[in-house]
């Protein structure tokens, strides 16, 4: 039996077609739940608590320490200030610790008030002097509440070299 040379372009055709859906199916093997090696990571224990203190009263105060096998510690507590007033604030502060991928040793002291978060170490930038100035005059200026207030000396006089006209 003979093939005409359309029937063998057409079953090129159609296998070129299927080849091409093939190659252009979208992987789902992710949705699946199938996995394939190369995306997986290995398996990394976490590290052993070597120490763990925790302790919390009723009033909200608590304190806690903790250290690890892979050089992690951490030290913290917390008071209540002025419990039962309009300014009542609970004050946090303490100390952690950890070894960073360079093998250093890089320590945070940290506190947490009613002014906000505030950490410092060796390894943490300081604010600019420029910037320490500029918020210690805004913190000593009188707090704006945001209303307009037409200054009522500056269209009294005539400001330095403008000409003075008269009202009719």
């Amino acid at each position: 039996s003979t093939s005409s040379p359309a029937s063998n372009m057409k079953v090129l055709i159609v296998i070129a077609a299927l080849a091409a859906v093939a190659a252009a199916r979208p992987d789902v093997s992710h949705i699946l739940g199938q996995q394939h090696h190369h995306h997986q990571q290995a398996y990394v224990k976490p590290p052993a608590i070597l120490r763990q203190i925790q302790e919390t009263s009723e009033q909200g105060d608590y304190k806690y320490n903790f250290k690890t096998e892979n050089g992690i510690e951490a030290v913290g507590q917390a008071q209540l200030k002025n419990a039962g007033s309009q300014d009542e604030a609970l004050v946090s502060e303490g100390t952690y610790s950890y070894v960073g991928d360079d093998g250093q040793t890089y320590s945070v002291n940290w506190v947490a008030d009613e002014f906000g978060f505030r950490a410092s170490g060796a390894h943490i930038p300081e604010i600019p002097e420029e910037i320490k100035k500029g918020l210690e005059q805004s913190a000593n200026e009188p707090e704006d509440d945001g209303q307009y207030r037409e200054d009522p000396n500056s269209y009294d006089r005539p400001q330095q070299g403008q000409q003075v006209y008269r009202k009719f």
